[in-house]
């Protein structure tokens, strides 16, 4: 069992983590924006991420695979000491 006290830590420092997680979203959608980039449409799968963009006036798509973006988000969770 947890400390209570280590509890209470965990939740403020998850909580201190959402509102940096917030910020960066909003800086990421105005580089978006002022790249010219937008999102034209996506679609969250099973084992993939396809969204469609449009780049100044071409229009282009990606996939992005769940299992490598799920990897990528342990490891930064773990570089930055979020997970043991």
């Amino acid at each position: 069992m947890q400390r209570p006290t280590a509890i209470i830590r965990n939740l403020l420092i998850m909580e201190l983590l959402q509102d940096y997680i917030s910020r960066e979203i909003v800086n990421l959608k105005e580089q978006i924006r002022t790249e010219g980039l937008s999102i034209v449409d996506r679609k969250d799968n099973l084992h993939d991420i396809w969204v469609q963009y449009k780049d100044e006036h071409i229009t282009d798509e990606a996939i992005y695979m769940r299992k490598m973006l799920d990897a990528e988000v342990k490891n930064r969770a773990k570089r930055t000491g979020l997970v043991p």
